[in-house]
């Protein structure tokens, strides 16, 4: 491979576009443009960001750090349950982890040995906190030398199994809109997390701190110091604006034609004028392919799609109706993947896609066999 980059680029003067989590400075021979920095994704780290929080004044909820043992978990759980129970978030001693894969939920002793059990064979240490009932959520920003764009909250359609303490991360969309107090504590958050980045760890670039807008207001639970998917969402009305290529620009400290005060407007007024999103997740079930694929393609024919509308809190093919988003299933890595794409059009802005995601998801089980089974969403607080 690097003989066939040689051949091509002799001299070695490319510049290599990585994966967002690499830190390598070289790859190849070839300089990586815009690497991440190893203190930016220390802070990713569940079990050392409140300490950021602290540091920054920024109010959030009470929380230990405990060993990943099933004592000092219990121990720590029942000093800081409210009666919703807790929320243990383990730390990255194997690496990110992400989707809610290392949280669980745990309201009794049957939550509580399994949570251990799994955390335990991941982490070192584990973050113990009152589980938060509101919508989770996230707020994006962008850091420039001289300011920090900040922009509009964005759903982060989290969804509950019932029985269960582990969560399912479904996607995220922009169709929610919390009360404009809380919308703007949130960016004003995100401006003083983004400052307090580029102070402490001359941070450059996009990032996100995720949380849960609870009763007494806006939570936060992590900080992605990355690219956020959110953000992503927010810019499919600018398909000028290469996200990526921004992020790499600005950590390699090239000089842009706008600063974060034009780049917050313009991105603050697309995203708040065309809403996106909807909610996806895999399953360990495979479709079923409708007709014979070529042994080339074999998943050829095996992505099903529904068109639906949604009704009285219930999701039903629209058969002859105008469709309010399209709901399909197809192959993936792992089994099966299952995606409603909502109309922008069709679906009201204001309220989260949460419910609408768990009656699709169920119309899924019963028209496909998807195998996803009950969940419930999130409820609003505020």
């Amino acid at each position: 491979m690097v003989a066939a980059l040689d051949r091509w680029d002799p001299a070695r003067e490319a510049l290599v576009l990585s994966p967002m989590f690499n830190e390598l400075p070289e790859i190849a021979g070839r300089r990586v443009y815009g690497p991440r920095r190893p203190e930016w994704r220390r802070l990713e780290d569940k079990v050392v960001i409140d300490a950021l929080w602290d540091d920054l004044g920024v109010a959030r909820a009470p929380s230990e750090i405990v060993p990943a043992e099933a004592a000092a978990l219990r121990a720590a759980a029942g000093r800081l349950d409210r009666g919703a129970g807790t929320a243990w978030a383990g730390d990255a001693r194997q690496g990110f982890h992400g989707g809610a894969y290392c949280l669980r939920w745990v309201r009794g002793a049957e939550d509580a040995a399994e949570a251990a059990a799994f955390l335990a064979g991941r982490c070192d240490r584990v973050r113990v906190m009152p589980f938060l009932e509101g919508i989770p959520c996230s707020i994006h920003g962008v850091v420039f030398p001289e300011g920090v764009a900040t922009f509009r909250p964005v759903e982060m359609v989290t969804l509950r199994r019932p029985g269960s303490g582990r969560l399912r991360y479904a996607g995220a969309a922009t169709f929610w809109d919390p009360p404009a107090a809380d919308r703007e504590v949130m960016r004003d958050l995100a401006r003083r997390v983004g400052e307090g980045l580029r102070e402490r760890v001359g941070y450059r670039g996009a990032f996100t701190v995720d949380g849960v807008l609870a009763a007494e207001g806006f939570r936060p639970t992590e900080l992605n110091p990355r690219l956020g998917a959110g953000l992503s969402i927010m810019t499919r009305d600018l398909p000028d604006l290469p996200v990526g290529l921004l992020d790499r620009a600005l950590i390699e400290g090239e000089t842009l034609a706008f600063g974060a005060a034009e780049l917050e407007r313009q991105l603050l007024a697309a995203a708040d004028r065309t809403r996106a999103g909807g909610a996806s997740t895999v399953t360990e079930r495979r479709p079923e392919a409708l007709e014979p694929s070529p042994p080339e393609r074999p998943d050829a024919g095996a992505t099903r799609e529904l068109p639906v509308a949604f009704e009285a809190g219930a999701c039903r093919p629209a058969e002859g109706r105008e469709p309010d988003g399209v709901l399909s299933f197809g192959p993936s890595g792992v089994g099966g993947f299952v995606r409603l794409a909502l109309d922008p059009d069709r679906v009201p802005a204001g309220p989260p896609v949460a419910p609408l995601a768990v009656a699709a998801f169920a119309l899924a089980d019963e028209r496909f066999g998807a195998g996803i089974g009950p969940l419930e969403p999130a409820r609003a607080v505020r």
